[in-house]
């Protein structure tokens, strides 16, 4: 017999799923609404509005009972909200969207395993789709939440088997948060969004950041049969449900609340996302660092990373997608706000005052070669890479994160790597570490849920107390694949990638090694921080990227591996340069008779030229000896 609970919750999920799909109908007409279009005005408009939950109905301090409001609902009143769906931020399901170049992935780490995969729904090249290797949306949702701006996989969790969807019934979609970006209050609390997403509070997320209303309780908790609409309390008297709080006094005789949207996004919503530390002692403290020097002559980040009604944000490199063509948009490069030529029509280049460098003495095939930002973005190179923690991979900002430096993955930079356009940048690398099924060249990356009680039996010590790789001998890692072996489908093989190796066992029973694709680490290029003209690298000549030890190209970029025996390795830099090894070591050292050359040159231009000058002078005495001899 069904219980009567459950056909409760199927009614209700029949009833939301109506109202989502009737709701989604009429979204899907584009229609210029209120917010939509500018009128000239320059003054950002008041935001005292009315609050709607996710059924469309008005929001009062004193329902019963309350409920969070729904941004989508809230914010549809006088912005397309289909349209803005479309943006940067939230197109990434879209197999028609451009990839363009390798970005920052999400990663899933699970240390026990010894796992760390880099996931993305774009296809850059090294990164897997989600979807492809068995992460549903709703365990990715639940691992990178903290980080999405809503949208995307947020609204389209897909909850597929029972379980989940009981779950999804109560947690709602991840919806577009709006406030993410441009709500400029003092009291806008993004670390109360990453909190309200581990706890399953998708519904309730964007209303825990404004200043005006707080949530308490986790929808994880509550069980499947929980009615929120009926705000039942569960038998458990330590299970919290989600619960929102208004503050009345907020709310004008009207019920509407003052929120402070800015058009113009301030920086520091940008920095929840899209923050790095540099590990290196001597720049963790932060009154040692600089900002980028843009932001310290007034910029903001939105100068550059511009958006209309679409938000498909600039991503402000030469070649992006799209942008071809549109003078405004190739202006917001390096190259186009600095350099551009000025053949329009109308100037665009030197926008917000930027200067025109003279790069005086460079010789202009590093313009070919090179980006602007690999001599002028981030921290100078050393003889070893350093480590950096990005907000996205390591989760920073968050209430409780691991601020160990040593925190999974090890990510480091800056590398230059020869990008797909051929040109040098300044890229953040990470080496890929996982199991999977090998067939043919083709490995399928097999998820932490299924090695992790393997490993466990196998790897000893407490692992517990280890913030980097616990530690795993080859004798282990074969034994993990060959537990592995029994479940591997027919003609596939147990592997192990990392460290930049593929691993298997052989039919003799011995662990094998070998330099495989698959293992090559990912990496993908940065801009910021931009240090100043006098701080780039060439500026005390040549020998800042051509001596013989320059760490531009012969720097060592560490090779971060599980496997005991491998740690410690490094690779040269300039193998990640499209230019081998032998041939910069070469040109490199030709710098060192450079200054022999000068001088031989000099002094053969002075020989050459008194040589000239002594013919000059004896041709001269003849034509006058000739001349003298003709009167006589």
């Amino acid at each position: 017999m069904i219980k009567p609970h459950v056909i409760r919750s199927f009614v209700l999920g029949v009833i939301v799923l109506c109202t989502y799909s009737t709701a989604s109908i009429a979204q899907t007409q584009d229609t210029t609404k209120l917010g939509d279009g500018f009128d000239g005005n320059r003054a950002n408009p008041v935001h005292l509005i009315k609050l709607y939950d996710d059924q469309g109905d008005l929001v009062t301090p004193h329902d019963q009972p309350l409920m969070p409001f729904s941004t989508k609902q809230t914010c549809q009143e006088c912005h397309n909200y289909n349209t803005i769906s479309q943006g940067w931020h939230f197109n990434y399901l879209d197999p028609a969207v451009p990839a363009g170049r390798p970005g920052e992935p999400w990663v899933l780490v699970d240390r026990k395993s010894s796992t760390q995969i880099p996931l993305s729904y774009r296809p850059w090249r090294g990164t897997f789709d989600p979807d492809s290797i068995g992460v549903s949306r709703w365990e990715f949702v639940q691992n990178f939440g903290r980080q999405l701006p809503g949208g995307g996989v947020g609204e389209n969790i897909d909850p597929e088997t029972p379980d989940i969807y009981m779950r999804w019934l109560i947690s709602g979609d991840l919806q577009i948060n709006c406030l993410s970006c441009h709500d400029a209050a003092p009291d806008h609390d993004e670390a109360e969004y990453a909190l309200q997403t581990i706890r399953q509070n998708y519904r309730w997320a964007a209303t825990a950041t404004a200043g005006f209303a707080s949530v308490e309780g986790a929808a994880s908790d509550v069980p499947d049969d929980y009615d929120l609409y009926r705000g039942t309390v569960p038998d458990d008297p330590n299970v919290i449900p989600p619960t929102v709080h208004y503050d009345s006094d907020q709310f004008d005789y009207n019920n509407r609340v003052f929120i402070d949207i800015q058009h113009q996004i301030p920086a520091n919503n940008c920095y929840f996302c899209h923050s790095s530390t540099n590990l290196e002692k001597s720049m963790f403290e932060r009154w040692k660092s600089d900002q980028d020097v843009h932001l310290t002559s007034g910029m903001t980040c939105v100068d550059c990373h511009r958006e209309g009604l679409d938000h498909n944000t600039l991503r402000g490199y030469e070649g992006e997608p799209g942008r071809q063509g549109d003078p405004s948009a190739e202006s917001l490069t390096c190259e186009g706000c600095h350099v551009g030529d000025n053949s329009d029509d109308i100037p665009h280049n030197g926008r917000l005052g930027a200067p025109k460098p003279e790069h005086k003495g460079i010789p202009t095939v590093h313009f070919e070669i090179m980006t602007c930002t690999a001599c002028h973005s981030g921290p100078r190179p050393q003889q070893v890479t350093q480590g950096v923690k990005t907000a996205r991979i390591h989760a920073l900002g968050l209430k409780g994160t691991n601020k160990s430096p040593d925190v999974l993955p090890h990510v480091q930079y800056p590398v230059y790597v020869q990008g797909e356009d051929g040109r040098i940048a300044p890229h953040k690398l990470f080496w890929p570490a996982y199991w999977g099924f090998m067939e043919g060249d083709s490995i399928q990356p097999i998820l932490p849920k299924v090695v992790t009680p393997i490993a466990n039996d196998i790897l000893v010590g407490d692992t517990l107390k280890f913030t980097s790789w616990p530690p795993m001998s080859k004798d282990q890692l074969g034994q993990i694949l060959t537990a592995l072996s029994e479940q591997a489908p027919a003609g596939k093989t147990p592997v192990y990638i990392g460290g930049g190796k593929l691993y298997q066992v052989a039919a003799s029973g011995e662990v094998t090694e070998r330099e495989d694709a698959a293992a090559k680490p990912y990496s993908w290029a940065f801009a910021h921080d931009v240090r100043p003209a006098n701080q780039a690298l060439g500026v005390r000549g040549c020998d800042d990227c051509h001596s013989v030890n320059a760490p531009f190209s012969f720097g060592k970029v560490k090779v971060d591996a599980a496997v005991m025996t491998d740690r410690g390795a490094t690779v040269s830099m300039a193998s990640f340069q499209g230019l081998g090894t032998v041939f910069p070591r070469v040109f490199a050292i030709s710098f060192l008779f450079r200054p022999w050359l000068k001088v031989i040159t000099l002094g053969a231009t002075v020989l050459i030229t008194a040589v000239l000058l002594l013919y000059a002078f004896l041709g001269l005495a003849r034509i006058v000896k000739v001349a003298g001899s003709d009167n006589s």
